[in-house]
């Protein structure tokens, strides 16, 4: 096993991997270079198989002949780091290969398919009057609920804003909403959503989401929801939305290690 950087991520490495996997931009961002993680596999020039870890939640995709051995060797190395998340569709043969006694196990739906300007009219209509929708600046980021792992997921705020995009819904100088949009790969970016709880069931994620959907589609993305099963609130909204297709898929989960 070896480890690479993205600048040694030969065409040869990306075509073992699959654009139909859960979550693929993920992957596809690290091995790009535009997510932080770490990257392995058997041969620079020649794999026959490859490992993807993206660092802010700590997915793993697979690529290749992986064997249950390099898979177990792969997560407790990664597990030194931060958690490793292993999410396959439920008939997917190499859930045979991972390791036993995972910490979590649980399923996760993949939303994707909606049109591109369609359905977003009447919630960007929704805007209070007292309200703004504005894009995140540095002075903002550093304000985000979620500025620790976006630090981790894109590895400094350059890389934030190199590859991400962020939202938020303002009342003067409170923060009602964030969304933020990224990584991206091979046109398909995912959205994430935060509302304070004081503020939530007021619709201001719709109003929000629609801004940044927008704002997206504008660049030219199409967008992608993930959620957790059993976040009935975030299943909703992308529906909500207008997200047409949604697949279900396993995740497994090992934490990291001492934690």
């Amino acid at each position: 096993m070896i480890e690479l950087t993205s600048q040694q991520a030969t065409v040869q490495l990306q075509a073992l991997f699959d654009r139909g996997e859960p979550q693929p931009q993920r992957c596809f961002a690290v091995l790009a270079g535009h997510a932080a993680g770490r990257i392995f596999a058997d041969d620079r020039d020649l794999p026959t198989w490859g490992m993807v870890w993206e660092a802010g939640d700590g997915a793993l995709y697979l690529g290749g002949t992986v064997t249950a051995l390099l898979l177990g060797q792969a997560v407790g190395t990664l597990r030194r780091d931060g958690d490793v998340l292993l999410g396959l569709w439920p008939d997917d043969p190499r859930w045979a290969l991972a390791p036993p006694n995972p910490a979590y196990t649980g399923f996760t739906i993949d939303f994707d398919d909606c049109p591109s300007g369609e359905g977003l009219d009447r919630y960007l209509q929704l805007l209070p009057a007292d309200c703004r929708v504005v894009r995140v600046d540095e002075r903002l980021l550093a304000r985000a609920r979620w500025y620790a792992g976006l630090i981790r997921q894109f590895g400094s705020v350059a890389g934030f804003f190199d590859q991400a995009l962020g939202f938020f819904l303002m009342r003067n100088e409170e923060i009602l909403c964030e969304v933020f949009a990224g990584p991206a790969a091979h046109g398909l970016i995912e959205l994430s959503v935060e509302t304070p709880e004081p503020h939530r069931r007021q619709g201001y994620a719709t109003i929000t989401c629609a801004h940044a959907i927008q704002s997206c589609e504008q660049l030219g993305y199409r967008t992608h929801w993930n959620c957790a099963k059993q976040n009935d609130a975030s299943a909703a909204l992308a529906r909500k939305l207008g997200f047409r297709t949604e697949r279900e898929y396993r995740l497994w989960a090992w934490f990291k290690a001492g934690s």
